[in-house]
């Protein structure tokens, strides 16, 4: 894509090859959130810095845009386009700029096929094995749906006066479990607000100490945009900002 040229809703499924993610296994955690989210941020400007075109013969870059990153010592190599209707960033590699050394390994990558493998790696699944907070990078990591507890369980949880039918319906297994262990107070009745809190600490236990977002939200219409690479629909909530998700 071409500078002033946008994803529509600023939204892309976002892949990785297995060249971007050892490159950003090599990092700090604090130089890989700051790639992260640099990289993030091209469903806002998904031109990057600029396009590439082929300098030689032998090149193979027509097609591919580059970032800059890590104060510009390093250099992201990717292609983005617009399939049917939503946005797709694939990012091929990164390394420093130096040399050009970059666009060598981007060259190789395409003569191998890796930009057409369907085999990526999502932004959202690279952050769990990173172990980088979505929040950390400009993600909301809490507005998707899981999957809910059994109807058994939510029955439960709602006859105990721990929780009300409307939230039982969006919670999670571990969601429900935890407002079960928690939601007593001292005299041992059942307090809902406890076991709200409870629920919500378990449900961001791996998120930042204040991130945004309520249980309310997860019964909002879900985005749904269908993402080629992943071969499913987006899960999160509809308009949210930045990458879609597949699970």
């Amino acid at each position: 894509m071409r500078a002033g040229e946008s994803m529509p809703g600023d939204q892309a499924e976002i892949t990785f090859t297995d060249a971007f993610y050892d490159y950003l296994e090599g990092l700090t955690t604090h130089e890989a959130e700051s790639v992260l989210a640099d990289v993030n941020r091209l469903c806002d400007n998904p031109a990057g810095k600029h396009a590439l075109s082929n300098k030689t013969k032998t090149d193979r870059l027509a097609g591919l845009n580059t970032l800059d990153v890590l104060g510009g010592d390093h250099r992201v190599a990717f292609q983005s386009r617009i399939e049917n209707g939503v946005g797709s960033i694939s990012v091929l590699c990164a390394g420093p700029r130096a040399n050009n050394a970059i666009y060598a390994a981007a060259n190789d990558l395409i003569r191998t096929g890796h930009l057409t493998e369907l085999e990526a790696t999502q932004i959202w699944e690279a952050l769990t094995l990173l172990d980088v907070h979505a929040e950390a990078i400009g993600l909301d990591g809490w507005d998707y749906a899981p999957e809910p507890a059994s109807v058994g369980l939510r029955k439960s949880a709602v006859a105990a006066g721990l929780i009300d039918n409307a939230h039982a319906d969006v919670m999670s297994k571990d969601e429900i479990l935890a407002a079960m262990e928690s939601g007593y107070d001292s005299s041992g009745q059942p307090n809902m607000a406890l076991a709200l809190d409870a629920a919500m600490r378990r449900a961001r236990a791996n998120a930042p100490a204040h991130p945004s977002g309520t249980i309310s939200e997860r019964r909002e219409p879900r985005c749904g945009a269908f993402m080629a690479r992943a071969g499913a629909l987006c899960v999160r909530r509809k308009n949210h900002p930045g990458a879609h998700r597949a699970r």
